[in-house]
């Protein structure tokens, strides 16, 4: 039987890549949470699912509710990654992914200033895709921002929403929703959207802009604050 079902998931996943343009964004609306979850340290992608049913309404609200601005919907041109810059952290960052459940407390910059390959790998792997598991490095500036900002809210762990979006799961978003990106910061491991447990939204959306080292989206109705490393910018 498991054999069978996980034939079936394959056939599935063949059929959907040979979907027309647009096609992809109803499929995308079958997977459920625990059908993007990882098995045994396995990345989703990779992890056999017992089922194809419907992506859990509260997380997908999550995902549609980050309406980034213009102005990152057209920074396809930006340089290559950002230069890193010590933005005043201790090099230690705390998170929580709010859909895995996998926490994180890792050093990423020595005491030397040095960054430290395995952690920010680390970290890479905990922002990976939802939708198909793959990963994207996520630029050390990233890792300084969201430490600063940890910092400046009693170093409490940020909850971890979104991170890492693959073209895919964008195009899915954008194709179900008016104000999603569709050449978001988030695909290229540039941005976050976090929360912070006992922290007023209005509260972090003011200490992410105080650092300004780039782009913070406020979002109070759904909780979070979106943060990334591309040009300061405030929505």
């Amino acid at each position: 039987m498991k054999t069978k079902t996980i034939l079936l998931t394959l056939s599935l996943l063949v059929a959907a890549c040979a979907l027309p343009a647009g096609a992809e964004d109803f499929a995308m609306l079958f997977l459920t949470a625990r059908d993007l979850r990882t098995t045994q340290g396995v990345p989703a992608a990779t992890a056999p699912r017992a089922e194809l049913s419907a992506m859990d309404q509260v997380e997908a609200a999550s995902y549609f509710a980050d309406r980034e601005t213009a102005p990152e919907a057209v920074e396809k041109g930006l340089p290559g990654e950002p230069a890193p810059v010590n933005l005043g952290g201790d090099g230690v960052v705390k998170f929580q992914h709010q859909w895995t459940h996998e926490a994180l407390e890792i050093r990423y910059r020595d005491a030397n200033g040095r960054y430290i390959p395995e952690a920010l790998a680390r970290i890479k792997h905990l922002f990976r895709c939802r939708l198909t598991g793959r990963e994207m490095d996520v630029p050390a500036k990233l890792a300084e921002l969201l430490d600063i900002i940890q910092e400046k809210a009693g170093n409490r762990t940020l909850t971890i929403i979104c991170g890492y979006r693959s073209p895919e799961f964008n195009n899915a978003l954008a194709g179900n929703s008016d104000g999603v990106a569709k050449k978001s910061l988030h695909m290229k491991g540039w941005a976050a959207d976090i929360r912070v447990e006992d922290v007023r939204t209005s509260a972090l959306r003011d200490i992410a802009k105080s650092v300004k080292a780039g782009g913070v989206g406020y979002y109070p109705a759904d909780g979070f604050v979106h943060v990334d490393v591309g040009a300061v910018r405030y929505w």
